[in-house]
């Protein structure tokens, strides 16, 4: 609109000039700038209220069993958005027009005398200044003497960069849930569930049964059932593991503790839990729970230590600790298998075999989970699509508006230039090379920004059963800076057909 209204300058004097008052003349400009949020803004509604919501919708149901999705349209934050989108554009247009409206018609009739330059303080630092070549001296006069293009250039490469890099980081962060959860922490490949009150007999069958594969390494045994834990009045479904052997869990679940990363051992003075369900209630090592399990036994325990863990909510309990508690015999209802790469015939032959065992009721194999719980994390990719296009039309679209900002301004300066004797490459060269100065401080800028808002995403974004890894790849940031500079290049090759067109004639005759 900035542009707009100094492109019209002529028009806006003639009409000062014939008699029409402020109101008269700033009614065509404020009307076309509140179009263009009407329609923009209705527009976005649609795709706030309808796709976006749809989007997210349909990635929760690939986890959870949801109802049907009603689609509602939100009076108070339709009207508080476009009003907050009117205030700013039709503002600024408003600024725009009453700065010009201001000066009297012979100055308006008159091309806008283009802004002096200055001294800058690099040149004081003359070890640095002398070794400057003719045009990037001018490059960095002319970057501080446009300093409202200085500003929104480094602004919107900041914000496109930074949405970018929040959106692979995203991408990454999600991507390493199963690696961590099923080879950094659970370090088993199948997990078989056996039926309650078995003998010692019927457990070392099944287990003889397994060791008949010579691909099978390890076996152990362990005690799991489901229930929630309370602190206060937060609830969190969870599963307890009391292992047949503190010693024998290590090999096929790694306690890891969540700040130290160092091992942790199952005592008796307590027990370990996972760290997002600590965060979600509340809790912190001394701190004692109340854990209800699914035979409605109410329990009190003391937590002596946090474990890492990225995906639901877990109890760790010795052996002996359980018995204290509970009072009652142990009972293995689990064992933990770990195999030598079982191929996917050998798996299902194994799998045949123990479900036909009456002592068995059913198998998991990790690599099914892990491919389950694949297909559901990819769906979190929408939103990573979602940041990267808005990052680019961003980018695209503050780059665009502030380089033919930049040329109107410049009309005069360029045409001259041109006239003596700069061919088109150089003239291209001469404003091209600000904006290749001012995107490299923004990608810098905007790579410890993306940094930051995607721990910021992250946090806000977990569901209550995952813990998302806090991790951007190297890859990422250069995605991140390859994408700018793409964006960065499409507007400078619009840049240059736009610098071949400037009339020479045109731009330097005299107005009066």
């Amino acid at each position: 609109m900035t542009r707009m209204v100094e492109e019209e300058r002529q028009e806006i004097g003639t009409l000062k000039a014939l008699g029409y008052n402020t109101f008269h003349i700033s009614i065509k400009y404020l009307i076309y700038s509140s179009l263009a949020c009407i329609i923009g803004g209705v527009i976005g509604m649609n795709i706030g209220f309808q796709l976006l919501p749809r989007i997210i919708w349909d990635m929760y149901e690939m986890m959870y069993t949801l109802p049907e999705f009603l689609v509602q349209f939100d009076v108070e934050n339709a009207v508080l958005g476009l009003t907050l989108i009117y205030i700013c554009i039709v503002g600024a247009t408003l600024y725009s027009i009453l700065r010009e409206v201001r000066n009297v018609p012979a100055v308006l009739l008159r091309p806008k005398a283009p802004k002096l330059g200055k001294r800058v303080l690099l040149e004081r630092v003359t070890f640095i200044w002398k070794r400057f070549n003719f045009s990037h001296k001018v490059t960095i006069r002319n970057i501080f003497r446009y300093k409202k293009r200085f500003l929104m250039t480094i602004i919107g490469i900041f914000g496109c960069t930074s949405l970018i890099l929040a959106g692979f980081g995203l991408k990454d962060s999600i991507s390493k849930i199963l690696p961590y959860q099923y080879e950094k922490i659970f370090d088993y490949d199948m997990q078989v569930a056996l039926k309650n009150t078995l003998t010692k007999e019927q457990i070392e069958n099944v287990e003889n049964t397994l060791k008949q594969n010579s691909k099978i390494t390890d076996t152990v045994k362990s005690y799991m059932l489901s229930g929630t834990a309370n602190y206060n009045e937060q609830k969190e479904d969870v599963q307890l593991i009391i292992p047949d052997d503190t010693e024998s869990i290590k090999r096929v679940i790694n306690l890891l503790d969540v700040e130290t990363e160092e091992e942790l051992n199952l005592g008796n003075d307590g027990v370990i839990i996972t760290d997002k369900l600590a965060q979600l209630l509340g809790v912190k090592p001394g701190d004692t729970i109340t854990i209800v399990d699914s035979n409605d036994v109410e329990k009190e325990v003391k937590i002596s230590k946090i474990a890492e863990n990225y995906i639901y909510h877990y109890v760790y309990m010795s052996k002996e600790y359980y018995q204290n508690l509970y009072q009652e015999e142990y009972n293995t209802n689990v064992i933990f298998v770990k195999d030598d790469n079982l191929s996917e015939t050998e798996e299902e032959e194994i799998s045949k075999t123990l479900v036909s065992m009456n002592e068995v009721s059913s198998i998991s194999l990790s690599k099914t989970i892990m491919q389950t719980l694949d297909d559901t994390l990819n769906s979190l990719n929408y939103v990573v699509i979602i940041l990267i296009v808005s990052a680019g039309l961003l980018a695209f679209v503050v780059l665009y508006n502030l380089s033919n900002v930049n040329i109107s301004e410049r009309i005069r300066e360029l045409a001259t230039i041109k006239v003596l004797g700069f061919y088109d490459r150089e003239v291209y060269s001469y404003v091209t090379r600000e904006t290749i100065l001012l995107t490299i401080i923004g990608i810098i800028l905007g790579l410890g920004g993306g940094y930051f808002l995607n721990f910021y995403i992250i946090g806000t974004c977990e569901i209550d059963m995952l813990r998302f890894v806090k991790v951007i790849e190297p890859l990422s940031y250069l995605y991140a800076i390859l994408i700018t500079v793409a964006f960065t290049i499409i507007v400078n090759i619009v840049t240059y057909f736009a610098l071949k067109k400037i009339d020479m004639i045109g731009s330097l005759k005299s107005v009066e």
